[in-house]
């Protein structure tokens, strides 16, 4: 569902009813779409009933269908689709001048197959005819198909079969009727008798001059269009009118009209309200027409309701579309036309319909028709006087269109309107989605007098709604100064406002204007909307808050109902509590084994809850938090690297959780690890092991840890005190390895020495 290239049609032409005569065949187009499926398990059988449906509704002489390309070729053109929605198909059916549309869908349980249909009639805007069926089995749906297309069929008959009433008349016949013929179908118009007021008229018809006439439709405006009709026929027609009370009038005299061949009706697309015009679009009929003749122009008609009565308001020729004599193209070819009827009146309703006509005259059937509505002169406008200002609002003009507002203004009443300004909508902000518009004039005014303004939209230069109906408004004074403003100093990161509450009667509220300057521009912090609010904490705004020990200065005006403000009042500042200086003295220790004692000076002020210690390694740069003290200023720092420089630095946090600034850097060096020993070697005396090495370096080593290397790894064989180790006996034809660690006064080990082998021969 939802494609357009698998809409299938079949037209019943029940715009009007279906005339019944002798000798007159009743003929109807019928239109089918596509049967909507309920479930998956229906999936292809839409396609499938309105497939079988068409087929078996093609073998009923009374009913003609529309070539399903020429369809196709139209939807796919204008965008529509289609569905069982039946406003929908009144809409679709409307705009190709079809009558009737069948609709449905189709539901399947198992091997039961439910399928319900309408019959959607396009004129009366309802259903005609409504029922479901249910077939058991794939087998038995064609039977039910016949037996529906036999239903329908028998439901459009009905619709159309009226007897003609036989009361006597009583009063005047309609007048001045005219006649208007297309290849098949007759247009009726006409006027009622002087002193009559009709409120319906019935419609007769015959083959004969001398009949008998046969009723064909009562309607409720005076015309009628009779459709369906044989080609090249002659045709007679009596009408006569109905009061209230159930009257009627005398028959008129009989009309002779003849079917002729004429160009198929075009297709309106939409109408558009614009300001005092309407732009229409059509396109011509996808039907292929029985008319030989050229295409010459068209012909607008307009009604103030749907209903009509329809009249001629323009004769559109080729040349009033761009296409001039040397133009190969012709009316026919142009997919799309548009055209705008101008000089209309502002918020105003209006209906149309096209027909198209030949190089003979000879017009169409009318189109579908079309409504829409001019732009509306500007409403709601209001004025309220301020100081040496007037403010407007008004409602936003209800059209995509409009590009702006003019503003008229006079000083007096009865004055001179003078424009004072243009305003864009791309200058409005939200225009199209606000409940008014704004507009200050602030152009020279004074104070106490009056001002009277209207406001116009336009569309460009040229297209300018009439004015709005004038509204005035007088200027006013301002009210008075908030007075006895004071600020709170030494407050974390805020600053306490009080002043005293105005008793003047214009005040609704006040407005708080900030700087960092005393002279300097003022910033509007907060509006409160409270005539005795008096206090106020500036705490600034969103993540944003105030600095420490920064001095604000503020200003308070009181203001109206109208939003006018007072002079500014006397400027009040505040300081805020300032943070923690930072530390000083920081200390530390060097040389200690894998450790760094910190120290620093306690901070000055009274109120210090903690000092925070940070490091930066030897390795990376970013100094990293590693401890807190709570009011003590010593640190060890435990668990370092050997012989490697940290630096260090403080910052201090007070019980408003302020911090200072970091103190200076230090930079502390562990104790390194003794050097490497040189000169180690090594001989045999005795047969017994001999090792010697020159002393480490250090003042402060301890001792010396001889380690002998096998298979396993080295162990350690002996500490000894001075540079020089004997060992046991070692075997002949056995050799050992050996290397010296020395080892300081903190436990710290140098590096192992250079291995020295020792062999027995």
């Amino acid at each position: 569902m939802g494609k357009r290239c698998c809409l299938i049609f079949v037209t019943i032409m029940l715009c009007y009813p279906i005339i019944v005569l002798a000798n007159t065949p009743l003929q109807a187009k019928i239109a089918v779409f596509n049967f909507r499926t309920v479930n998956l398990e229906a999936s292809g059988y839409g396609t499938s009933v309105a497939n079988m449906l068409i087929d078996s509704l093609k073998e009923k002489s009374e009913l003609i269908m529309i070539g399903r390309r020429d369809l196709e070729a139209f939807l796919n053109l204008h965008d529509l689709q289609q569905d069982d929605n039946p406003a929908n198909a009144v809409n679709i059916g409307t705009q190709l001048g079809v009558d009737v549309i069948v609709v449905g869908n189709v539901e399947k349980k198992g091997a039961t197959i439910v399928v319900n249909c309408k019959v959607i009639h396009v004129k009366q805007k309802t259903s005609i005819f409504d029922t479901q069926l249910v077939s058991f089995g794939d087998t038995a749906m064609g039977g039910e198909i016949k037996r529906l297309s036999t239903l329908i069929s028998t439901a459009i008959a009905n619709a159309a079969t009226k007897k003609v009433s036989e009361e006597k008349p009583t009063w005047g016949c309609p007048v001045n009727i005219k006649k208007r013929s297309s290849s098949s179908s007759i247009y009726l118009n006409w006027e009622n008798a002087p002193g009559n007021t009709a409120v319906s008229y019935e419609v007769f018809r015959s083959n004969s001059e001398s009949g008998p006439f046969t009723w064909i439709s009562q309607v409720v405006q005076p015309e009628y269009l009779d459709r369906n009709l044989e080609k090249n026929t002659t045709y007679y027609y009596q009408v006569r009118a109905s009061a209230g009370s159930g009257i009627r009038s005398n028959f008129s005299p009989v009309i002779l009209a003849e079917t002729v061949p004429v160009p198929n009706p075009p297709v309106i697309l939409k109408a558009i309200g614009h300001i005092k015009s309407v732009e229409l679009t059509w396109s011509p009929s996808p039907a292929k027409s029985d008319d030989p003749l050229e295409l010459k122009g068209y012909k607008l008609y307009r009604a103030k309701v749907e209903q009509g009565p329809y009249k001629e308001v323009a004769n559109i020729l080729g040349r009033d579309l761009g296409i001039g004599v040397n133009v190969t193209t012709t009316l026919d070819k142009l997919l799309k036309v548009t055209y705008v009827e101008r000089g209309l009146t502002d918020g105003e309703y209006y209906c149309y319909k096209l027909t198209a006509y030949n190089e003979k005259s000879l017009e169409s059937d009318f189109s579908g028709s079309v409504k829409a509505t001019t732009t509306s002169v500007v409403s709601g406008l209001s004025a309220q006087g301020m100081i040496r200002e007037v403010n407007l609002t008004w409602a936003p003009v209800d059209s995509p269109f409009i590009k702006g507002y003019y503003i008229y203004r006079s000083d007096g009443e009865s004055g001179n309107f003078t424009k004072i300004k243009k305003i864009d909508v791309s200058g409005i902000s939200g225009t199209g989605t606000r409940e008014k518009v704004e507009y200050t004039d602030k152009e020279g005014l004074g104070d106490k007098l009056s001002y009277y303004y209207r406001i116009t939209a336009f569309e460009d230069e040229e297209r300018e709604t009439s004015p709005s109906v004038a509204v005035s408004a007088a200027t006013k004074g301002k009210p008075p100064a908030p007075e006895a403003v004071k600020a709170v100093s030494g407050m974390v990161k805020k600053v306490e406002l009080t002043w005293t509450a105005g008793s003047h009667e214009d005040i609704e509220g006040y407005k708080i204007y900030w700087s960092r300057e005393k002279v300097g521009k003022y910033l509007l912090l907060s509006k409160l909307k409270e005539r005795t609010t008096n206090r106020f904490t500036h705490e600034g705004g969103g993540e944003e808050k105030l600095d420490d020990n920064t001095t604000y200065y503020y200003i308070i005006r009181s203001f109206n109902r109208v939003d006018v403000e007072s002079d500014f009042s006397e400027i009040a500042f505040a300081t805020t509590k300032a943070r923690p200086t930072k530390p000083s003295g920081l200390k530390g220790e060097e040389g200690k084994v894998k450790a760094v004692p910190l120290i620093w000076l306690p901070n000055p002020e009274n109120d210090i809850t903690a000092y925070h210690i940070w490091r930066a390694g030897p390795e990376k740069e970013d100094f990293t938090r590693i401890a807190d003290t709570r009011g003590e200023t010593v640190y060890i720092d435990k668990g370092l690297k050997d012989g490697s420089t940290y630096r260090y630095r403080i910052q201090t946090e007070d019980r408003d959780a302020l911090l200072s600034d970091f103190s200076e850097t230090i930079g502390i060096q562990t104790k390194p690890k003794p050097k490497r020993l040189e000169g180690f070697n090594g001989d045999l005396h005795k047969g017994r092991v001999v090792l010697n090495w020159k002393p480490g370096s250090e003042p402060d080593i301890s001792h010396y840890d001889v380690y002998e290397k096998g298979f396993f790894g080295i162990k350690k064989i002996a500490t000894v005190k001075t540079p020089g180790f004997t060992g046991e006996s070692l075997p002949k034809g056995k050799q050992k390895t050996y290397v010296v660690i020395s080892v300081d006064k903190g436990g710290l080990e140098s590096e192992p020495s250079e291995e020295i082998t020792i062999v027995r021969k």
